[in-house]
């Protein structure tokens, strides 16, 4: 899963206004206004709840920590029977990585 993602890299933060979660990094559609009235490069709205507020900031870094842990499970796995719980470890950290890169 060394593919560069789609995303927008983070870090992402709080925007300025209408409960934002903004980037610094370029998202590819915000203009000079918009990046005033967010106080960033938008990407998502209208997040109320805290919890997924939490979550979505988090979410580059999950996503950082994943190919990290890929790459241990990986590694750790070799030499291991097939249904040793390595694999089945390794395989939810690919299908979670797969899923954020938009192929689940």
């Amino acid at each position: 899963m060394s593919e560069k993602p789609k995303f927008t890299p983070g870090p992402w933060r709080e925007g300025r206004s209408f409960e934002a979660i903004v980037a610094d990094a370029d998202t590819g559609h915000d203009d000079e206004k918009t990046l005033a009235a967010y106080g960033g490069h938008l990407v998502c709205e209208s997040v109320r709840s805290d919890a997924n507020r939490a979550l979505i900031l988090a979410a580059p870094d999950l996503y950082a920590a994943l190919l990290v842990a890929e790459l241990a499970s990986e590694e750790l796995c070799q030499g291991q029977d097939p249904a040793n719980e390595c694999w089945v470890t390794l395989a939810t950290i690919r299908s979670a990585l797969a899923k954020a890169q938009g192929e689940a």
